[in-house]
């Protein structure tokens, strides 16, 4: 009978040493990591063994990439943080890239004189605006977002690329300005050809007799000869553009005549006045 109660004994002590030990000495000890997207939703959750580290390549990123216009593409750009153990409860957040294609300014020259040459995109301006959603946060507890300005406008086509190309059916067309990397254009505008500007004697030559009859006709108008000038005529006479026929007009023409006298290519009315036009005030 001494012998049982021994081994009841025992048997209880063993049961008493089982009941004193920690769970966790016989169960892996786990946390749960929550995964955040960018606006706040719960994407999924992982739960990771104490001391590990976060096996991203579990989660799909794939609903992080969108566009939320044809302008605006979104991107993931990583995590909140990245920790090589983890030893408590943890929520991840996903951070963004955001980038913004924009044209702020379109081109200057919508009026074409010549029938070659390439589409001119003086004063076109596009550029991509980028938010980065940085880990840092702020003093509100916002992750801190950076911004940065990228001017792509160099690396944008104009499409019809060329004045032939463009008018090739009329004296009407539109240009779309295209970004790079894409198919589709961040601009339109239209565009018209007028051809005859500064041939005021309409012999196909732009030269000194044309400037002489701009002068004559200023002196006219000067004197009260005439009191207006019909608008087709002012359409030719008007070199400059500046809504009056006068001396400027005389002396844009006679700088064409002298700078396509001495140019060894042909040089176009419409690319004479675009260098002109940069270092000179029309």
């Amino acid at each position: 009978m001494s012998k049982i109660k021994k081994i009841i004994a025992a048997a209880a002590s063993l049961v008493l040493a089982f009941t004193a030990q920690p769970f966790s000495a016989f169960c892996e000890e786990t946390h749960t990591v929550t995964i955040i997207d960018f606006n706040g939703k719960v994407m999924t959750t992982l739960t990771v063994p104490h001391g590990s580290p976060v096996d991203f390549s579990k989660i799909d990123i794939s609903s992080l990439e969108y566009h939320i216009d044809e302008y605006t593409q979104v991107g993931f750009n990583g995590w909140s943080m990245y920790p090589a153990k983890v030893t408590e409860d943890l929520a991840i957040y996903a951070l963004f890239i955001r980038m913004n294609i924009e044209c702020k300014e379109s081109p200057k020259k919508t009026e074409y004189y010549s029938d070659k040459g390439n589409i001119n995109t003086d004063g076109l301006n596009v550029s991509i605006t980028k938010y980065t959603q940085l880990p840092q946060k702020d003093e509100n507890g916002a992750f801190i977002t950076r911004k940065d300005v990228i001017d792509i406008t160099e690396t944008c086509t104009a499409s019809p690329a060329t004045v032939e190309e463009a008018f090739a059916k009329g004296n009407n067309a539109e240009v779309k300005i295209i970004p790079p990397g894409s198919n589709k254009p961040i601009l339109k505008y239209n565009i018209t050809k007028f051809k005859g500007l500064g041939d005021c004697n309409s012999d196909e030559t732009v030269d000194s007799s044309d400037a002489s009859s701009v002068l004559a006709l200023y002196a006219k108008t000067s004197t009260g000869e005439i009191d207006e000038i019909d608008p087709k005529t002012s359409l030719i006479y008007d070199m400059n553009r500046d809504e009056a026929v006068d001396s400027s007009d005389a002396s844009l023409i006679l700088a064409y005549y002298a700078a396509a006298s001495t140019s060894e290519n042909e040089l176009s009315l419409d690319e004479f006045l675009s260098d002109f036009s940069e270092n000179n005030i029309l």
